[in-house]
């Protein structure tokens, strides 16, 4: 027998596979939102009868769709006697081929109100509106058994092995409206719009910071205390860890700044871009202010809102929580600081750095040279703004935090003051601290810089510029969010295909590798961790929820964490792997270095960290070990291998 509730994975299906195949993103993204929107339209009903009421009124139902169903949407309705039962309620009593069955209660002057009704199919999953009459109507009990009540759509039966498959002829027509209303509540919706603030503002900052020259000073300032090669490479592996607001920055800043201090101490710039790459999206992806924090909580509540939980808060506490489950990111740095540390390396980067030894003709690049007339203390504008940024954030945090506690009246002086923290940070709303964050973030940024001396203008000018350069990323943000309300509980509820598809066939203790291998997959295959990241986050998320039934709350069960914490970690894993990622092309060129070389010397650290991430962290977290006891043990199995395998370049 054909199950109709694949097409509920045809959508996010169809943009993964597009994206393979073009290696684009946006694209893929908007067919899967359209294909979801054709999908959905095929099951919108509209209801028009006066359900022997004194006065006609109009239901608009929009139910599930048949071609996930496999059945048409129409409600068989009977009236039966149900004696003394004082009993007003419409129950559906069971589902019954052709339709859904309902019970009406039919006592005299106790016949169901028409809100009743309304209030009962929104609880099997319709989207109910009453477009007109009144909810407070009676509804009589003068139907026959099973009488089929006519809907406007017209329907067209195409017979599919031994099933029917209904369409409604007006469904392509509904698809565009649905598409464009999809696209709309993915921009507008206000946690969405607050992500995208918080992210244009912060990306302002970075571009203030880059125009200012703040940062690049305060390196230089650093570097010129650096007298050997292991501090040398020390040096840009910390520096990755100051610019942790942003991959792009970091990316552009340690590439361009740290090229001369390389050459000096002949760090081959294949190592230079392996620093960079391997700091940039591991750091901005755990940091807890970043361009990408905002972005990871979304992901993260729509996952929950497939399953059903729709509070904020909760997206915010399961993004700390998983914190610790990304090992990929924890274990990529480690083994850049094992690395820089033991100045061994293996691989093709052992031979790119025998090389760059034994260059007595390194290019002494003039980047790092401090410009004429920089004020000394420029560099203080580097530190300033992303402190306040961070302060607000946590004061914005603790004012609505113990807001919110005092109006639940769930403050309690008797706890650790840990716990009290824990609760109040967990209940402040962390997109406001957001966007409050990154407004003073930008202002002190612009500030700073123009009482140390640089034009207004050119701050102004960088603000802009900065905040365009994250606008094809904010393209992606839209698709993949409307993508994700296409896949959700109320909608097409791909998790609960997945769930009833997998449970008893997938041991759910191999969730988390499979989507953190999946997820890796993908991200190498597109070149965009984020692009991945709003694709499988929702659907894996509300899918870990639901197959972890022995757990009510998600942020108890380590499935849930484990998984969550996977698909984020596996696709930046696989952009580390691809050729293609933006952020790999970027740290090639920012460092002087050629791109190819950079994908070949680099290929074997990220695949060993990922081979150790899955062995060491993915599998025993899903069996409830905690994720510090793994990643404390595969950190000591990187430095294992490194020491073992790697071979030194001696200084010259």
């Amino acid at each position: 027998m054909m199950d109709f509730g694949i097409f509920s994975l045809v959508p996010p299906l169809a943009a993964i596979l597009l994206a393979i195949v073009t290696r684009r993103v946006v694209i893929p993204l908007a067919v899967g939102v359209a294909v979801g929107a054709v999908i959905l339209s095929l099951g919108r009903v509209e209801l028009r009868t006066d359900l022997n009421t004194d006065g006609e009124v109009l239901v608009r139902i929009v139910a599930p769709s048949p071609w996930v169903s496999g059945e048409r949407f129409f409600l068989s309705m009977q009236s039966m006697d149900l004696g003394s039962r004082p009993l007003s309620v419409v129950s559906f009593e069971s589902k019954v081929e052709g339709g859904y069955f309902v019970l009406l209660n039919s006592l005299p002057e106790k016949e169901t109100r028409l809100g009743e009704l309304i209030e009962a199919l929104e609880k099997q999953g319709c989207l109910i509106s009453l477009e007109a009459g009144d909810p407070d109507v009676r509804i009589g009990g003068n139907f026959d058994k099973r009488e089929v009540i006519d809907c406007t759509d017209s329907w067209k039966v195409f017979s599919l092995r031994d099933r029917n498959l209904f369409i409604p002829t007006a469904g392509f027509l509904a698809s565009i409206s649905l598409f464009y209303h999809s696209m709309i509540d993915s921009i507008f919706s206000i946690s969405h719009l607050q992500a995208l603030i918080f992210s244009l503002l912060l990306a302002a900052m970075v571009g203030t910071l880059e125009v200012g020259g703040s940062m690049r000073e305060l390196i230089r300032k650093i570097s010129k205390r650096i007298r050997t090669r292991r501090a040398a490479q020390g040096l840009i592996a910390t520096s990755g860890l100051a610019v942790f607001f942003d991959d792009y920055a970091n990316t552009l800043l340690l590439g361009g700044t740290m090229r001369s201090t390389a050459d000096r101490y002949r760090i081959s710039r294949e190592k230079l871009a392996y620093f960079v790459d391997s700091t940039a999206a591991p750091v901005a992806g755990i940091a807890l202010i970043s361009t990408w924090t905002a972005v990871e909580i979304s992901y993260l509540s729509d996952g929950l809102v497939s399953a059903g939980i729709g509070d904020k808060q909760t997206a915010f506490e399961l993004f700390l929580h998983t914190i610790p489950y990304r090992f990929y990111p924890w274990l990529a740095l480690v083994m850049v600081f094992t690395v820089a540390y033991t100045q061994r390396d293996f691989g093709p980067m052992y031979q790119a750095e025998m090389d760059a030894s034994t260059n007595n003709d390194a290019e002494q690049s003039k980047t790092d040279e401090a410009p004429m007339g920089v004020h000394r203390g420029l560099w203080l504008a580097a530190i300033v703004p992303v402190l306040l940024c961070l302060v607000s954030v946590l004061i914005v945090l603790m004012i609505t935090g113990t807001h919110q506690l005092t109006l639940n009246n769930e403050s309690d002086i008797n706890q650790s003051v840990i716990t009290q923290l824990g609760q109040v940070f967990g209940n402040g709303d962390s997109y406001l601290a957001l966007v409050v964050g990154g407004a003073v973030g930008l202002l002190a940024a612009i500030g700073s810089h123009v009482a140390l001396g640089v034009n207004f203008r050119e701050c102004r000018g960088g603000a802009i510029h900065g905040a365009k350069q994250m606008m094809p990323a904010m393209v992606i943000l839209w698709f993949a969010w409307a993508l994700s309300g296409m896949t959700e509980k109320d909608a097409l509820n791909t998790g609960g295909y997945l769930t009833g598809l997998l449970s008893g066939q997938l041991p759910v203790s191999l969730l988390p590798t499979v989507v953190f291998l999946l997820s890796a997959l993908m991200a190498f295959a597109t070149g965009t961790s984020w692009g991945t990241m709003g694709i499988l986050t929702p659907v894996s998320v509300g899918l870990a929820i639901q197959l972890d039934y022995a757990q009510t709350d998600p942020l108890a069960s380590a499935i849930v964490l484990a998984t969550s914490g996977s698909v984020l970690a596996g696709a930046i894993f696989g952009d580390h792997c691809s050729p293609i990622s933006d952020t790999t092309v970027l740290s090639s060129r920012a460092s002087g270095c050629e791109h190819l070389s950079h994908v070949k010397t680099q290929f074997p650290y990220a695949m060993i960290v990922g081979g150790v991430c899955v062995g060491l962290g993915t599998i025993p977290a899903a069996f409830g070990v905690s994720p510090w006891i793994c990643l404390l043990i595969g950190t000591v199995v990187i430095i294992s291998v490194v020491t073992a395998f790697g071979k030194r370049v001696e200084e010259s």
